[in-house]
């Protein structure tokens, strides 16, 4: 299953790379550089998810509780941050989130984690060096200034394409597959704002440095976890 999966996610990356390539030719060195550093880090960290999705469903539900654990530490570093009054419904989002990304988890098969987590990481991905290149409307200036109407339609064609190509893991047809793909990457977006609007409050730019290039685990994991609790939920009732 993985070495068919490498045979999406390498060429993705490459033409990730290309696209990178392009909008570095308008960016300073520096910029350049973290950019590269990013997309670096993000192909090692998407392959080690997968190679631990490959060794079963314990594994799997290990990853996220490390996820979720290590996030609740940074959302409470974030929210200490935060002036008073501070938004009191924050802790129990956060605590219905991980049961509904961990339940999910549990409940889904290896395969179904798999195509959220690539249809989520590609929207996600794919949004980011799209918009650098070729982006220019704000999508939500006041939660995530990078963030551009292009770069998320860009983002969600590449998440659909990337749905339909991994379809088997699911048994699905080419227009389920999409409707999945495109639901995976909007619910990921949801979690991504979500959580940078608790940056925005906090005044911070990350969650912490724990991911070079990534930021913390909340900054990388913030659209999966959104994803894991829709799309999966929706996803246990189509099944």
């Amino acid at each position: 299953m993985i070495e068919a999966i490498l045979w999406v996610t390498i060429p993705g990356f490459l033409l990730g790379a290309c696209g990178m390539a392009l909008a570095n030719r308008r960016a300073s060195a520096s910029i350049a550089r973290g950019r590269w550093l990013k997309i670096g880090v993000f192909f090692v960290i998407v392959h080690l998810v997968l190679a631990v999705a490959a060794a079963g469903q314990p594994w799997i539900e290990a990853l996220l509780l490390v996820i979720v654990i290590a996030g609740g530490i940074e959302l409470w570093n974030a929210w200490r941050k935060i002036p008073a009054p501070r938004p009191p419904a924050l802790w129990p989002a956060y605590v219905l989130l991980c049961i509904l990304v961990l339940g999910n988890a549990w409940r889904l098969p290896p395969g179904a984690f798999i195509f959220i987590f690539l249809a989520t990481a590609t929207c996600d991905g794919f949004s980011q060096v799209i918009g650098q290149w070729l982006g220019r409307r704000p999508l939500a200036p006041g939660l995530s200034p990078g963030k551009t109407v292009g770069g998320f339609l860009g983002g969600s064609v590449a998440g659909m394409i990337v749905a339909v190509l991994i379809r088997n893991l699911l048994q699905l047809d080419p227009w389920s597959a999409m409707a999945i793909g495109l639901l995976a990457g909007t619910a990921g977006l949801a979690g991504d704002l979500a959580a940078s609007w608790v940056k925005r409050r906090a005044g911070i730019k990350d969650y912490s440095a724990a991911l070079p290039g990534q930021g913390g685990f909340l900054d990388r994991f913030d659209s999966l976890l959104g994803s894991l609790a829709i799309t999966g939920s929706i996803l246990l009732v189509v099944l």
